[in-house]
């Protein structure tokens, strides 16, 4: 049960989540991170209609590929400002990421495309909390209600710890030049400077 537990919770690494008017949000993650994790989060910037679940999936999958860095992938979608069905606007949250996701990774994720979890997240209109739900597989009838939600105090130590870093020593040789009189002290001294 425990581990069931662990598997329904969503972490949260964003220091807050913005959220200013009504619209819809990105969320973003890594598949180097734990799954269900959101690093950060993108405005909807296109939207066909006045209804922010319509957005303009051509134009925004190619602003996506611009505004999210390599190793990083739209895991989801927030909504603000909409009616206080939760269950049913995560629902569609998830739908409208899953076509997003299509734009943006069809040709390079194949058949693993279909089968991804998604997290879909609306704002209580009431008292303006963030409810979030599950889709394990995409599937859009069996999205599960989130058990808890962690939201990181030191987010750049997580990412620090559990993230994909790239280290490269370069050996470098300098020359070093020196008068062939010179006393051994006066070698010290640059050697010194170098180290």
């Amino acid at each position: 049960m425990e581990n069931q537990n662990e598997s329904t919770s969503v972490r949260v690494l964003c220091r807050k989540l913005v959220i200013i008017k009504e619209g819809l949000q990105w969320l973003i993650g890594s598949p180097f991170l734990p799954q269900f994790t959101i690093v950060s989060t993108f405005k909807c910037i296109h939207s066909l209609s006045s209804n922010p679940l319509s957005p303009d999936f051509s134009k925004e999958s190619d602003d996506m590929r611009t505004l999210v860095p390599k190793g990083f992938e739209v895991i989801g979608a927030l909504i603000v400002g909409r009616s206080s069905n939760s269950e049913q606007i995560a629902s569609e949250t998830i739908e409208v990421s899953k076509k997003l996701r299509k734009f943006l990774y069809d040709d390079n994720d194949g058949g693993d495309l279909e089968n991804r979890g998604l997290i879909g997240a609306a704002v209580e209109e009431s008292n303006g909390d963030v409810r979030f739900f599950l889709s394990r597989s995409g599937n859009l009838d069996r999205i599960e209600c989130v058990g808890s939600v962690v939201y990181e105090d030191q987010p750049e130590k997580y990412i620090w710890e559990r993230g994909c870093l790239l280290r490269c020593e370069l050996p470098i040789k300098l020359p070093l030049y020196y008068p062939a009189n010179s006393p051994k002290g006066n070698i010290r001294a640059p050697t010194r400077a170098l180290m």
